[in-house]
């Protein structure tokens, strides 16, 4: 059946008539208040030179350990709804720095990302790596800010100097609220850790010789030279520490995902893990309205004769 050109025109003009409303409705009609489940997090991501080693991907191109953590902290910044508090920090020797409070993610999204895409590991202040006591001083200072953030700490797990097996580290005081997520970066492999100097050039390679093979206490110890000159001698070389991070994990009740491939990994165990919060937003519905006319423009002008007549 054809419809006449008279019909056409009418049913045309009442389309865009539609148009212009959903249009208007997308200018001018008012934010609602929404009540949203949030999270408040602070991601510490790991700058010490072991994460200068390059044993992962980005997009299908090997890329270095600290270059995947940015990447990755990124694209878990795009997920999170908007609400939610967000604070950066970077760690070397023992200590996580804040860099940024947390702070909305949505009016805050370009500053975040600005600062993220700062993060260099030639801000390191010290060579050594004690992983277990940033984390530590990441929970201390997350006790201290209001909302309380949950620890999103971004590391290989690297310690330098190495631990000793009985005198491992302890948190001992009182978790409270916080809680948080471990994630691994680096490969099973053990490879050379590049060196580089304090201005961030590179330097070669750290060799076996000039770094410390076993903990800072051994020497006080009553261990025989043959006890210790057993031990491996291979604290050049960098590799995912899965038992050390794992035993970490166990210990302050965080989760521990391994190389993560999407953001939604970390999100999904967080949301097992941490206490979210009420949180009420300005909720647009400009995008709607917008799609809706959009939607209908397509459909009018579609050159198919069977949505034309």
């Amino acid at each position: 059946m054809k419809i006449s050109y008279q019909a056409r025109i009418t049913a045309a003009a009442s389309v865009m008539a539609i148009v212009v409303l959903m249009l208007a409705l997308a200018l001018w009609f008012p934010k609602t208040d929404r009540t949203i489940q949030v999270m408040d997090l602070m991601f510490v991501l790991d700058i010490t030179q072991s994460m200068d080693v390059s044993d992962v991907e980005i997009n299908n191109e090997t890329a270095t350990r600290l270059e995947w953590a940015k990447d990755y902290t990124k694209k878990t910044l795009q997920k999170l709804p908007c609400g939610s508090h967000v604070g950066l920090a970077a760690f070397s020797e023992s200590r996580s720095l804040i860099l940024m409070n947390p702070v909305e993610i949505c009016s805050s999204y370009n500053d975040l990302t600005q600062m993220l895409a700062k993060i260099h590991g030639s801000m390191a202040w010290a060579l050594s790596s004690e992983v277990s006591k940033a984390v530590f001083g990441a929970i201390d200072q997350a006790k201290l800010m209001d909302p309380m953030p949950n620890i999103v700490f971004i590391t290989d797990g690297h310690e330098a100097p190495p631990l000793h097996k009985e005198l491992y580290p302890k948190y001992k005081k009182k978790l409270g609220d916080i809680s948080g997520v471990f994630v691994g970066v680096g490969g099973d492999k053990l490879l050379p850790i590049p060196k580089h100097k304090f201005d961030g050039t590179a330097d070669g390679f750290w060799q076996q010789n000039e770094v410390l093979h076993e903990d800072v206490y051994a020497s006080l110890r009553s261990e025989s030279e043959e006890v210790r000159n057993a031990r491996p001698r291979n604290e050049h070389l960098s590799s995912q520490k899965q038992l050390h991070l794992n035993r970490l994990a166990e210990m302050l009740k965080f989760d521990y995902i391994v190389s993560p491939t999407n953001a939604n990994a970390v999100i999904e165990a967080l949301e097992e893990k941490v206490t979210t919060r009420d949180q009420v937003v300005n909720y647009d519905w400009a995008p709607w309205f917008a799609g809706i006319a959009l939607f209908i423009l397509a459909l009018l002008y579609l050159p198919f004769n069977i949505i034309r007549r």
